[in-house]
């Protein structure tokens, strides 16, 4: 699991940022799919540290 370190808005949803290596990743997700994993659009723009990325699943959850 990734966490991570930025967040910044699009036009039709959410692109999340976090380190690998030294090299910085991202992924996309539409704001349909973030209120179908149950994702806080708000607080995770305004909180990124409060989530991580599963590299296995894609999905992005709080962190435990």
């Amino acid at each position: 699991m990734q966490r991570l370190t930025a967040s910044e808005r699009l036009p039709g949803g959410i692109t999340v940022y976090w380190d690998q290596a030294g090299e910085e990743m991202e992924a996309s997700f539409s704001f349909m799919e973030l209120v179908d994993r149950r994702v806080n659009s708000l607080d995770l723009l305004e909180h990124p540290e409060k989530y991580v990325f599963d590299d296995g699943s894609g999905a992005l959850v709080l962190k435990p």
